[in-house]
């Protein structure tokens, strides 16, 4: 990585932790430092290396990004409505009633999201089984 691809990185992780503070603040309840951990790995990953199209987010050739720990969803909340998967007023609605953005990340309600997660220890299992249907 470049100096310049690394300054672009650390860009985005800063804009991907503004988020998910003010969306925190919103909601007035949220998992913080879960969520504000994983700024770096959300720029590094949508920021370049995983290969996604907000366009088409459920494009089968696209990479998939298991999360684990589900109850961290903001992170990848602000991840995805930066990058355009999503309107970024979305991100106001955290945890709301009707919201497509509920505390922990659901697959049947927001766009970029492979696996409705929340129990912590599910993802590699999960993972390894959408890995070994992708083989198949």
């Amino acid at each position: 990585m470049d100096n310049k691809q690394l300054n672009e990185v650390k860009i985005f992780a800063s804009q991907i932790r503004i988020e998910i503070l003010k969306m925190l603040a919103e909601a007035g309840s949220g998992h913080v430092g879960g969520s504000l951990d994983l700024a770096e790995l959300m720029a590094v990953l949508y920021g370049g290396k995983m290969r996604v199209d907000a366009k088409d987010p459920t494009w089968p050739d696209r990479d998939y990004l298991i999360m684990s720990k589900g109850h961290a969803g903001p992170a990848l909340y602000a991840s995805l409505a930066l990058k355009g998967f999503f309107p970024m007023d979305w991100l106001d609605t955290l945890n709301q009633p009707g919201t497509r953005l509920p505390s922990h990340c659901d697959h049947s309600k927001t766009p970029g999201i492979d696996v409705t997660t929340g129990s912590l220890g599910q993802g590699l299992s999960v993972a390894a089984g959408i890995a070994f249907a992708k083989k198949i």
